[in-house]
């Protein structure tokens, strides 16, 4: 996105625009589909040399969810986008795309979850427990890490 600096008044000018998710870089990521593009919505002031832009960014994606493995729908958002840039005398715009791509970037979860409540899947049949329970009997501890659960330590 562009910012004009000769539209810009005292008061401030407000900008609106859109951005291409491909300025995100994830288009080899399968765990997020993007339903749209990047909207942005700024107020851009000058203030004493510098170029004060404040608004909201905000794109809808489908998630992956990161215990369940289903997509679910969500909006991204950084609803205090705030950033500063210094200008010279000549300048005539300033290009404020890395920034937006950067908190879009931030506000993305690592571990995304489609609930909060979200039960997962059965780690040894795999079948989504949101929907049933499993036939899969309860294990027994064991393994490589069994004789660690067995251990009394005093306190």
């Amino acid at each position: 996105m562009i910012i004009d600096l000769t539209q810009i008044g005292e008061e401030g000018q407000p900008f609106e625009g859109e951005e291409s998710p491909e300025i995100l870089e994830l288009e080899q990521d399968h765990s997020i589909r993007f339903r749209g593009p990047i909207g942005c919505a700024v107020l851009a002031q000058l203030v004493s040399g510098s170029l004060i832009v404040q608004g909201r960014v905000q794109v809808e994606v489908e998630r992956e969810c990161s215990r369940c493995g289903e997509f679910f729908s969500t909006t991204v958002q950084d609803s205090s986008f705030l950033r500063d840039y210094a200008i010279s005398p000549d300048q005539l715009q300033v290009d404020i795309t890395e920034d937006i791509r950067e908190a879009v970037m931030l506000h993305l979860t690592r571990f995304p979850l489609c609930s909060r409540d979200c039960k997962g899947v059965c780690v040894h049949c795999g079948v989504n427990l949101n929907f049933g329970v499993c036939s899969c009997e309860e294990q027994e501890p064991g393994g490589a890490w069994g004789a660690l659960e067995q251990l009394k330590l005093n306190e």
